[in-house]
């Protein structure tokens, strides 16, 4: 079985009872070997958003200006 490690094949494989027990364990650390490669991807992503909220509103207070 092979099965990519996000949300919804780990959610698939565990609905299916006939999932063997060798394949969640392969899909669990695939998707460990996947988590640690990507570092904090939740913290980075915040961090991301915050940015790009920072030059939305800087551009919208320049466009502002620029009208004035």
């Amino acid at each position: 079985m092979t099965l990519i490690a996000y949300g919804v094949a780990i959610n698939t494989a565990l609905k299916n009872p006939r999932t063997k027990l060798e394949d969640l364990k392969a899909l669990r650390e695939h998707a460990r070997s996947l988590m640690k490669a990507q570092g904090d991807l939740k913290g980075a992503l915040g961090k991301l958003e915050k940015e790009i909220k920072a030059r939305q509103g800087a551009a919208k207070k320049a466009a502002k200006k620029k009208k004035k």
